[in-house]
């Protein structure tokens, strides 16, 4: 975390005096891989991605709206209950940013993460599972420049970092699917969190392509009874998702 701040505080004095990139409105699509991990669990596969961009927006002060949606096919593998296959994953972003005046290069803005696991079905081992249902409100920073800057990306037209801290998350858990008379469904609230993603693009002349990777890291939320009768403290723990995929953009 530290590390993370420290960063958010440098960028700035990088981006000072830099060219102002320009990124395009519009469409675009990614293929990636993502794994998810608990310390005794793990989510992973591959994923497709629908990516749109505004252009800026008077009503909102010259901010610019962004969407992510992101599917995915996922095994679900942990040390206690097994593992189950194709488990479908579903995540969308949905961000407003606002460059500086002093700072071009940078932008601010709130974002809202929603992540889904429909984890339904019996693992290898007789375990019934339940779907798995977050929402998170973010506070997302951006910092772009022209990557002629960065000799060591080669022909890369322009590099993004995009970094996130927390706001309040909640996780819902629906363990009444896996046991309707033993289980009740809980609402975990998450307080800590933050993101960082790098992204390079590269021009062709049928598009431009973008590699990426996305790193989150999400701590312990607080503790629930999940019993309909009695009580024992559930929580939802610390966690860590890596992504790394390319995003398309076809020239028009």
């Amino acid at each position: 975390m530290i590390f993370f701040l420290a960063l958010l505080l440098l960028v700035p004095v990088f981006a000072w005096g830099q060219a102002v990139p320009h990124p395009s409105a519009g469409w675009s699509y990614s293929l990636g891989v993502q794994r998810y991990a608990e310390p005794s669990m793990q989510l992973l596969g591959p994923e497709i991605g629908v990516h749109w961009r505004s252009n800026p927006l008077a009503q909102l002060g010259q901010a610019h709206a962004e969407v992510d949606a992101l599917l995915g096919r996922q095994k679900y593998m942990s040390d206690s209950t097994g593992s189950l296959n194709n488990v479908p994953n579903l995540e969308t972003r949905w961000r407003s940013l606002w460059s500086l005046n002093n700072w071009p290069n940078m932008s601010y803005g709130l974002a809202l993460h929603t992540h889904t696991n429909y984890l339904q079905g019996t693992t290898r081992t007789g375990y019934s599972g339940y779907d798995r249902q977050s929402t998170q409100l973010w506070l997302p920073f951006r910092w772009q420049d022209n990557a002629q800057n960065w000799r060591a990306l080669g022909p890369a037209k322009t590099i993004t970092l995009d970094a996130g801290i927390l706001l309040v998350g909640q996780q819902v858990s629906k363990l009444s699917q896996a046991n309707p008379n033993k289980y009740t469904d809980i609402h975990n609230t998450q307080h800590t969190g933050f993101y960082i993603q790098t992204k390079a693009d590269y021009s062709t002349a049928s598009g431009t392509y973008s590699p990426f990777i996305r790193w989150t890291w999400v701590d312990d939320s607080d503790k629930v009874n999940g019993l309909r009768k009695g009580f024992e403290d559930y929580y939802e723990p610390i966690n860590r998702r890596l992504q790394i995929g390319v995003e398309w953009r076809y020239a028009r």
